[in-house]
């Protein structure tokens, strides 16, 4: 595997795993302050906000890496377009369910969100 590659690989694991820890966390504070449902809707939203950055990482470190700007912008541009839709797609599928609170769940979206900002002051 290429060394820059390997390097944004590693940057995008620990950003995802920042990320992580932090909607975890906010879950179990939930879950000792309300109940199990607002917990778990914390949770789920958290991970709508984490699962498209997987996805996003998985598509621009996929290839041998590209030697073009051009190149480069495209396939970013694509994965964040990738992204953007993901994202609507499973908050889209998670709030038509009615299963969970929807206040927790937007909680716990923004909280990965503010995390994945945050995440590059924290990890050095």
């Amino acid at each position: 595997m290429n060394k820059l590659i390997l390097a944004g690989v590693v940057t995008a694991s620990k950003i995802i795993g920042f990320q992580f820890l932090m909607v975890a966390l906010v879950s179990l504070l939930v879950l000792g302050m309300q109940n199990q449902n607002a917990a778990l809707s914390s949770f789920v939203g958290g991970s709508c906000g984490i699962l498209p950055n997987i996805v996003l990482a998985m598509f621009l470190f996929s290839s041998a890496g590209a030697t073009q700007l051009k190149t480069t912008m495209s396939r970013f541009y694509r994965g964040c377009s990738i992204k953007l839709i993901l994202t609507s797609i499973v908050l889209a599928i998670i709030l038509k369910s009615q299963l969970f609170l929807v206040g927790f769940v937007f909680f716990g979206f923004a909280i990965a969100l503010v995390a994945h900002v945050l995440a590059p002051i924290f990890i050095h």
